[in-house]
């Protein structure tokens, strides 16, 4: 839980919440060093040596990485995890955001690290926007760059494109330690198109965390109610004293 400490004590959000909700062209944050370097270190440090059989390929349209979400091999990432995750964690969020309701996935379906070597690339794209396991609809995305020592030149900044996916708006350089927050949009286009130029058995390897949030509603003939103590024998029904009609 130092992480989250850390970061809360790091980036107030009476410091970042207004101009996050003012970007374009999805309200978003940057913000370098992150966490504590021991940590982003730990994290590339278990990510370089999680065994190839743990990682899944991902290939579409000309993207190309590979990802590894395998929580009960990777200790470090499940530290992460857990603080992002956490109470403090989620207020944290939610506060920087100014949502209220964000919902940490447990199995970070789709996020995880991530690596991406000489040639890769991300082509511009929005992301899936549901959870089918929880019923949850997107809405944010978390992403840590991890690599150390990483030369601008080579490319694998995440960039931002307008709605008409046509012009590219913003980009966040790929510097170690550094995160990207912004909320979902079926119109969130983001990616990094052009193939990294990095040199041979070096890797861009990022974290990634998305949230969720809930619309559903309480059935009418469930409504709310706290603990029930009480037990009516003629209607075979539970009962609150101070509720009760």
């Amino acid at each position: 839980m130092k992480s989250i400490r850390y970061i809360r004590e790091k980036f107030s959000p009476e410091q970042y919440k207004s101009n996050y909700q003012t970007e374009v062209p999805v309200p978003h944050v940057y913000l370098n060093d992150f966490l504590p370097d021991t940590m982003a270190m730990a994290m590339f440090t278990e990510a370089r040596n999680t065994p190839e059989h743990l990682w899944t390929t991902f290939d579409r349209r000309g993207s190309h990485m590979q990802e590894c979400n395998k929580l009960e091999h990777l200790p470090v990432a499940t530290e992460f995890v857990n603080a992002m995750h956490s109470s403090l964690g989620i207020d944290w969020l939610n506060r920087i955001t100014g949502t209220e309701g964000s919902i940490g996935d447990p199995f970070i379906v789709g996020g995880g690290y991530s690596k991406s070597w000489t040639n890769d690339s991300l082509q511009v794209h929005s992301d899936f926007n549901w959870n089918d396991q929880f019923k949850l609809h997107r809405a944010q995305s978390l992403i840590v760059y991890l690599t150390p020592d990483w030369d601008p030149e080579w490319g694998g900044a995440l960039e931002f494109w307008d709605n008409q996916k046509e012009n590219k708006v913003k980009e966040f350089p790929c510097l170690f330690n550094s995160a990207v927050i912004w909320n979902y949009s079926n119109r969130g286009f983001h990616g990094y198109p052009e193939p990294l130029k990095c040199p041979a058995g070096v890797h861009r390897t990022t974290f990634r965390l998305f949230y969720y949030y809930s619309d559903a509603d309480y059935k009418p003939e469930d409504r709310p109610h706290r603990s029930l103590y009480w037990y009516d024998k003629e209607s075979n029904e539970p009962f609150d004293i101070p509720t009760r009609k």
